[in-house]
């Protein structure tokens, strides 16, 4: 069984990790950090990556920043990237993997320098614990690793429901809120309109709204294996079991998801679990068809810049709820 050892980490913990092929068409969750590193620790990578000849580890803290290293599982003949051995020691940083072309004469450990937003040249700072001799000057070209693995949880609770009301009208728009009884257009184009203005809401960043909370989300991998942190098995297109803690909100809310098109393989999160208390114990609720047949593209500073569908049981009133009890919601089915 192939590992690796992580001796520092940047980012906010728990960490979840995730092992990879290099183009990250499969990604397998491998295990969950719960504390900072350093200490390090020590990873395994699962059976299917033992003859791979190299692999991506994926880590998103609990921010949503995203982690990535290279880790070579066998010695190849050299390349412009750096070959550890088969149990390299890695320093992960997030979003940005460069590609050096560097002739290395040892294994050395790479630390790379992170860049949330990344500018069109980046040099990297390398800090070799031996000699490395480079074969030409590093101009490395950036590569970025994917904006959009989460789905998206938004919280708007009845004590704001005048506030996101009142934004909504100056906006010209006639969706005032799932609070105020009302729901986006079903009109591709004003549904457009209507989803872009609500997630523009100041609220939703400046602390007057519940924080976003963010789930990532299996959309390789269908492994009967491969099970959550909270031992909840892995459905292929499906966001991993995430939790609301007990009283994150203080008021009855209405509970709302939305996830990028991309991560469903091209159908529809028609189905979202919900369990109270027990994170292992679920009903199934079907969301609202009128509202996630139609999408939206958003650009703005809020959530990542992609194409959305709107996940929410309204005007069910299953995802109305309080929150003086944690609940975990999770991805149960995805269909056309």
């Amino acid at each position: 069984m192939g590992q690796i050892v992580i001796q520092n980490l940047s980012g906010i913990p728990p960490y979840q990790v995730y092992t990879c092929d290099v183009y990250e068409f499969n990604c397998v969750y491998t295990t969950t950090i719960e504390g900072y590193v350093p200490p390090q620790v020590t990873i395994y990578l699962p059976s299917q990556f033992d003859t791979a000849p190299q692999a991506l580890i994926k880590i998103i803290d609990s921010t949503g920043c995203i982690f990535t290293e290279n880790y070579m599982c066998v010695t190849p003949t050299p390349t412009p990237s750096i070959t550890p051995s088969v149990t390299p020691t890695v320093s992960l940083t997030p979003s940005i993997t460069p590609t050096p072309s560097i002739t290395p004469s040892i294994t050395p450990t790479t630390s790379l320098t992170p860049s949330i937003t990344p500018t069109p040249t980046i040099t990297p700072s390398i800090t070799p614990t031996n000699t490395i001799t480079p074969s030409t000057t590093v101009t490395p070209t950036p590569s970025v690793t994917p904006e959009i693995p989460l789905a998206y949880l938004f919280i708007e609770p009845y004590s704001g429901s005048s506030s996101i009301g009142s934004y909504m009208y100056s906006q010209g728009s006639n969706f005032y809120g799932f609070t105020n009884a009302t729901q986006p257009s079903s009109s591709a184009s004003t549904f457009q309109t209507d989803m872009s203005t609500y997630v523009n809401f100041s609220g939703w960043s400046n602390g007057q709204f519940p924080k976003i909370i963010k789930a990532s989300y299996n959309y390789i991998v269908n492994n009967s294996d491969t099970y959550d942190e909270y031992g909840n098995p892995v459905i292929q297109y499906n966001f991993i079991t995430t939790q609301v803690p007990e009283n994150y909100v203080q008021s009855k809310s209405w509970y709302t998801w939305l996830i990028p098109t991309g991560l469903t393989n091209g159908e529809y999160q028609i189905e979202i679990d919900l369990g109270v208390v027990n994170p292992n114990v679920f009903t199934s609720y079907k969301m609202n068809s009128s509202m996630y047949t139609n999408s939206f593209s958003y650009v703005g500073p809020t959530i990542g810049n992609t194409t959305y569908r709107v996940y929410t049981t309204f005007p069910n009133s299953a995802f109305e709820l309080n929150n003086n009890l944690p609940l975990y919601f999770r991805g149960s089915s995805v269909g056309l």
